[in-house]
């Protein structure tokens, strides 16, 4: 339900209809979605059937940790950090651990049924998150658009109003 909320209302209505609200499409999208979401949830359960689900929660963590976790703490405490870093970091992380996890031995192997793995790591994580960090870094260094020079001087209000809550019942137009 939430996955074909966010499906429906995020990607759907905003991207899509390009925020032009449509009741009737908005709904298709959403019944759409949630039947192919169910599709998959029942297909990886198949699939997935005989590993345990504790392992396998932990994998979905490394992948979402490797798109998140560089993000949120440079966010936080890194002035240097762009718009353009954040999305290489948070794209590159994402996607190395998904690589990563499908053919490591848990998937190739366990899953799929190959013989062998094509690399030996059960949870990429260690990889996954030290590229992302990379990247957000690379990305936000070499960043010189305007936009990035007014997102690094902002950094300070912003970080301020977060810390201590100076401000946070006005609106910032920043």
């Amino acid at each position: 339900l939430a996955g074909s909320t966010a499906i429906c209302h995020d990607l759907y209505a905003k991207v899509f209809l390009k925020g032009v609200h449509n009741e009737k499409k908005e709904m298709l999208a959403s019944k759409i979605a949630t039947v192919g979401l169910g599709i998959m949830a029942v297909g990886l359960g198949i699939i997935f059937e005989k590993q345990n689900v504790a392992f396998m929660v932990g994998l979905a963590f490394c992948v979402a940790a490797s798109a998140n976790f560089p993000i949120l703490l440079l966010s936080m405490y890194w002035k240097g950090l762009t718009t353009r870093g954040a999305l290489w970091g948070g794209g590159s992380g994402l996607v190395l651990a998904l690589v990563l996890v499908i053919i490591g031995p848990t998937v190739w192997v366990d899953a799929l049924g190959n013989k062998a793995a094509i690399i030996p790591i059960k949870n990429p994580a260690l990889f996954s998150v030290t590229l992302a960090f990379f990247m957000c870094w690379l990305m936000s260094i070499t960043d010189k658009s305007a936009q990035a020079t007014k997102e690094k001087a902002l950094f300070d209000v912003q970080n301020l109003r977060a810390q201590t809550g100076l401000g946070i019942n006005t609106v910032s137009t920043n």
